[in-house]
């Protein structure tokens, strides 16, 4: 009788359970590929700009520093160039969103290449950075990061496929690098 009672209460429980629809594959599919793409992403320009700053700071030299801040910009324009070929190979499930999405990581890809560029640019011509002014020399090179990373991040939120904002919002990996819904 027990072990009659239990098989029934297993079936029923089951009954609720259901497979993933093709559809919910492809987006949780999707939201892992773009979510872990990204998040690489951002742990490597993370890497770049941490280890810039641990030269400057390390070494306080104020002639030197300029040198180093422009090096580590070119390190990081580099990545995100190579982020940028990334896309042109990224496979993703068919999805009614997928040719905008990898759209939106392209055109954030180069609008993050452009970022950096623009900040580079900026510190070109940048003589000394003396120990004192480190803070905010490094200062304004972090936020440039965090601008070109922001570029970067699909807006989901607005995208009308249902079953792939459920994915992307159900996916921990993809917290801080997507846009908030």
């Amino acid at each position: 009788m027990i072990a009659g009672a239990a098989a029934v209460l297993v079936g029923v429980s089951a009954c609720g359970d259901s497979e993933p629809t093709t559809r919910e594959a492809a987006a949780a599919e999707t939201a892992t590929t773009v979510c872990g793409m990204l998040r690489h992403w951002n742990n490597d320009i993370a890497d770049s700009i941490n280890g810039t700053s641990d030269a400057i700071t390390d070494a306080d030299d104020p002639a030197t520093a300029p040198g180093v801040l422009r090096d580590g910009f070119d390190d990081l324009i580099r990545l995100a160039e190579g982020h940028r070929s990334e896309v042109d190979e990224l496979v993703l499930p068919v999805s009614d969103e997928r040719d905008r999405l990898v759209e939106e990581l392209r055109s954030g890809a180069d609008d993050a290449v452009a970022a950096l560029e623009e900040e580079r640019a900026d510190i070109e011509d940048l003589p000394t950075i003396e120990v004192s002014e480190q803070r905010g020399a490094l200062g304004t090179a972090f936020i440039a990061v965090e601008r070109a990373g922001a570029v970067v991040e699909p807006a989901i939120g607005t995208y009308d496929d249902e079953e792939l904002k459920a994915a992307f919002a159900a996916d921990d990996g993809c917290e801080h690098v997507i846009q908030p819904f």
